[in-house]
């Protein structure tokens, strides 16, 4: 199975994508975008970041909002799904042939104020929202299990798409803040389920800025901070010297708010 599976699941998840993108921008009557790395147009995928393959629970980036907008903010996160309505791209038998089926899984947002991470978040929510399966296979174009978009003729492994959490109870946002994203993947498809990342080469930055070089992570795996880190098993930053090969990404988020 190759083109065809590929190019209707793109197609039925780039309809979502502008949907959520499109509520990014007017989420609400004056809403206001004060932070934006992702860029207008999606690629097929990112870089991405798995809780599940990192041992972790939690995984985020420090912000700084643009702007004076901070009430009831909607934070916007592309995840990167590698799951497979049945088999798996690992095996070389992923196949998803209902590309608008997808599941669902409870994914909790996190705001902490930067600086503060031992207070705790100034807001979090946990709201189920509906994920999507990764295109079939294309051995006739790809190796190693990918997927073959035909937009951008490129060969992936996961897809990219948007997902959005509305704080309606957050009344300012802390202009410099940490956002985290979390969710149960320890089954299920959830698993193959990451948060895409992106990094300053790529140039999908367009309002705001990212005050720090580090991603900021809760996990058990010493591999997701840097040596010297001080904070395995706690949320905090990388923190340390010879950081990722000197590659700095960061989630690709967006917020906007009232």
């Amino acid at each position: 199975m190759s083109g065809g599976i590929g190019r209707a699941a793109r197609l039925a998840v780039a309809v979502t994508a502008v949907a959520a993108l499109s509520a990014l921008m007017a989420a609400s009557a004056g809403a206001e975008v004060v932070y934006n790395n992702i860029p207008g147009v999606l690629p097929g995928n990112f870089a991405s970041i798995g809780l599940t393959a990192t041992s972790s629970s939690e995984f985020g980036g420090e912000i700084e909002l643009a702007g004076t907008a901070r009430g009831k903010p909607t934070i916007t996160v592309v995840m990167s799904s590698w799951t497979c309505e049945s088999g798996s791209w690992s095996e070389g038998n992923c196949r998803t042939a209902h590309p608008n089926k997808g599941f669902r899984v409870p994914v909790t947002v996190r705001v902490y104020a930067a600086g503060e991470l031992s207070e705790g978040p100034v807001a979090e929510r946990t709201q189920t929202i509906k994920m999507y399966d990764r295109p079939s296979e294309s051995p006739s174009h790809c190796s190693t299990g990918r997927w073959y978009d035909e937009v951008s003729k490129e060969c992936f492994h996961g897809l990219a798409f948007p997902i959005s959490v509305r704080l309606t109870k957050l009344k300012k946002m802390p202009k410099k803040a940490v956002v985290t994203v979390a969710y149960p993947h320890a089954m299920g498809p959830a698993t193959s389920l990451n948060v895409a990342t992106s990094e300053p080469s790529e140039k999908t930055l367009s309002v705001g800025v990212d005050p720090v070089e580090e991603w900021f992570v809760n996990s058990t795996s010493s591999e997701m901070y840097c040596p010297g880190a001080k904070d395995l098993g706690t949320l905090g930053p990388e923190e340390g010297v010879g950081c990722q090969e000197g590659t700095n990404y960061q989630p690709v988020f967006a917020v906007n708010a009232e």
